[in-house]
């Protein structure tokens, strides 16, 4: 009988305290990141490069768009991450096309510097919308120091998808439009500058962690 009792008092106590040992560790995991390792958080950095089609139009000037110039055309990002579906960061866009014009070496470019937002409908997915609003300079700069150039407002559109290479690494097929509109001299009978450049390319996006 006393064997018994204490048989019984035993599993009392494994009943009680195992329990509560497991409960004890459960807490102790929560205090441990425990995060995927897809999911997007922290800090990102982005750099990108492909082939741009550039071309451009004046608001009082009939036929619309010119012929469009493809040439490199690369953008530089960086900023943090909101939640697993929005990021949030500041991006420079940048198209150029050098040549050579009765011995001249001329260089024509479209920079634009951006606040953006990348939205990822799907948190799973690497499928993105990407939207930006900034300030951009159209123009041509001869080597030597003499140029001409508009400062205007720019928006950009864009969609990709990211994928991951390994960690903190993805590889980011990307499209992307620049819109840039100035006004240019005042009164000028050709109106405002139109530009535009799209870019098919790729980028490379480091995600250094929380």
């Amino acid at each position: 009988m006393r064997k018994t009792t204490k048989i019984l008092l035993a599993l009392g106590a494994a009943i009680v305290f195992i329990p509560a040992s497991d409960a004890t560790a459960q807490r102790r995991r929560g205090l441990v990141d425990v995060s995927h390792r897809h999911e997007r958080h922290g800090a990102w950095l982005t750099f990108g490069l492909g082939a741009g089609r550039e071309s451009f139009r004046f608001s009082n000037v009939p036929g619309g768009y010119s012929d469009e110039v493809t040439k490199p055309s690369f953008w530089l990002a960086a900023g943090g991450t909101v939640n697993p579906n929005f990021r949030l960061g500041g991006e420079v866009n940048a198209w150029v096309n050098q040549f050579n014009d009765a011995g001249e070496e001329i260089t024509e470019s479209l920079v634009s510097g951006m606040l953006t937002g990348q939205v990822f409908p799907i948190r799973e997915l690497g499928l993105f919308a990407k939207g930006g609003l900034g300030i951009s300079r159209s123009g041509s700069d001869i080597a030597g120091g003499f140029g001409t150039g508009e400062t205007g407002f720019a928006y950009l559109l864009g969609a990709g998808y990211e994928v991951q290479l390994a960690r903190n690494f993805f590889l980011v097929p990307s499209v992307n439009l620049v819109q840039h509109t100035s006004s240019g001299a005042r009164n000028d009978p050709d109106g405002n500058l139109h530009e535009r450049v799209w870019t098919l390319g790729v980028a490379l996006t480091f995600q250094p962690g929380r």
